[in-house]
């Protein structure tokens, strides 16, 4: 027994340095954003179940109230801050020309407020949505949502989290208002 508490308290030790590589996130802008979608890809823990890749990524307005409306996109640039180690879901790859590909897997997770979102065709309301996305060290990047759909569009404090582990990382919220 103590065999494996000890091995167990050096997993559990070795997992928290590592993860401290990533000290934070650092949010540069935030408020509503103009984006050209890319693809898109399954998310079944989301509320819509799909994610979207976007890009022409531009800053319209920075606020934190959002205009309860189908088209609207929000959320926020940031930067990871930190360096890569191995552990923590880090991957080192090949460098081209002196930059690091090295990339960390974070949850991104989006609070909902009441009554959360209604998919109109599986039944289901989301309150919080979720999904794990590969992040790239060194590069702005950002976390952002859009109203695709009408039952998408629910008024109320929405807050957008990136967490490491058990770890909040951000967070950032924006009122949307009819």
């Amino acid at each position: 027994m103590r065999v494996i508490l000890a091995i167990g308290l050096f997993v559990a030790s070795w997992t928290a340095a590592c993860a401290q590589a990533v000290e934070g996130i650092d949010i540069t802008e935030y408020g509503i954003y103009k984006t050209e979608t890319e693809s898109s890809a399954a998310a079944p823990r989301t509320a819509t179940g799909k994610i979207e890749e976007v890009s022409n990524i531009t800053l319209v307005e920075s606020t934190t109230t959002v205009p309860a409306r189908v088209g609207v996109e929000f959320g926020f640039r940031y930067k990871i801050i930190g360096q890569a180690n191995a552990g923590s879901g880090v991957q080192a790859g090949a460098t081209i020309a002196g930059q690091s590909k090295k990339t960390l897997n974070l949850k991104n997770v989006t609070h909902i407020p009441s009554p959360g979102i209604r998919h109109p065709q599986t039944g289901n309301v989301t309150m919080t949505s979720i999904f794990s996305q590969d992040h790239r060290l060194g590069v702005e990047l950002y976390r952002l949502y859009r109203f695709t759909d009408p039952w998408e569009v629910v008024p109320g404090l929405w807050t957008l989290e990136i967490w490491d582990g058990d770890r909040k990382l951000a967070s950032q919220a924006f009122l949307v208002k009819k």
